[in-house]
């Protein structure tokens, strides 16, 4: 399976590369270089990413505080990306949270590889829909009926059944409820991936909301990142 959030990179092999990154946390420590460090995880989606600090630096594994948010999901996921103008060619970093404490906001990370973050060419950040929310996508030729796989400020997906026969760029409206309100708005049809067997395909579509649905969509989608953080911090064992 594809990971939509990075992909590994190998500069120059793994040991090399590791000893690079971890060199560039140690100038950091040292004070050599600026502190830039952003640490960054999604959940369901949802990017979580906050500004932390190298603390400590012992053979293969750096401490950094951290964040509070980032401690508890680094704690659910065991691993982490880091963003620094440091790190070679552009490229982030991946690695495993070896140790963290979320009470005293600290961790421990080793196996430490270049990633290129696919996640941050997204240009809006988009949500899982966890209920049922139908929407409809109406032209002039036809209508496609499903309910919204996830959502962002500029784009919509639908799970629906057979791929629909849509041109690229065709346009038309989407129709679709989020938390008790209704949104019409204009929407062109980008592609359909088909899932096999009897889960149909999911549709992606492009929205040009104005100001009011605009508005309206970017609470919906706020407020699940709130939950996103309310559910960590009750699931997760602290410390």
């Amino acid at each position: 399976m594809i990971n939509k959030i990075f992909n590994l990179v190998t500069i120059d092999d793994g040991k090399t590369d590791s000893d690079a990154i971890r060199e560039v946390f140690a100038q950091m420590l040292a004070g050599r270089i600026k502190s830039d460090l952003m640490l960054v995880n999604y959940y369901e989606e949802v990017p979580v990413s906050y500004a932390s600090s190298v603390v400590g630096v012992e053979d293969d594994c750096i401490e950094m505080a951290v964040h509070e948010h980032q401690a508890l999901i680094m704690k659910h996921e065991k691993s982490t990306l880091i963003k620094s103008s440091h790190f070679q060619n552009g490229l982030g970093v991946h690695c495993y949270a070896n140790y963290v404490n979320v009470a005293k906001k600290t961790v421990i990370l080793n196996n430490f590889a270049y990633a290129q973050i696919r996640a941050e060419r997204r240009e809006a950040v988009r949500v899982k829909v966890r209920d049922n929310v139908p929407v409809t996508f109406a032209s002039e030729e036809m209508k496609v009926e499903g309910s919204i796989v996830d959502i962002s400020g500029i784009g919509v997906s639908m799970q629906c059944g057979m791929v629909p026969p849509l041109c690229a760029g065709q346009p038309g409206q989407l129709i679709f409820t989020l938390a008790g309100t209704s949104v019409v708005v204009p929407g062109s049809f980008v592609r359909a991936n088909q899932q096999g067997g009897e889960a149909g395909s999911v549709c992606t579509f492009q929205m040009k909301p104005d100001r009011r649905n605009d508005g309206f969509i970017s609470q919906f989608i706020y407020q699940r990142q709130v939950e996103i953080v309310r559910e960590l911090k009750d699931g997760v064992a602290v410390p």
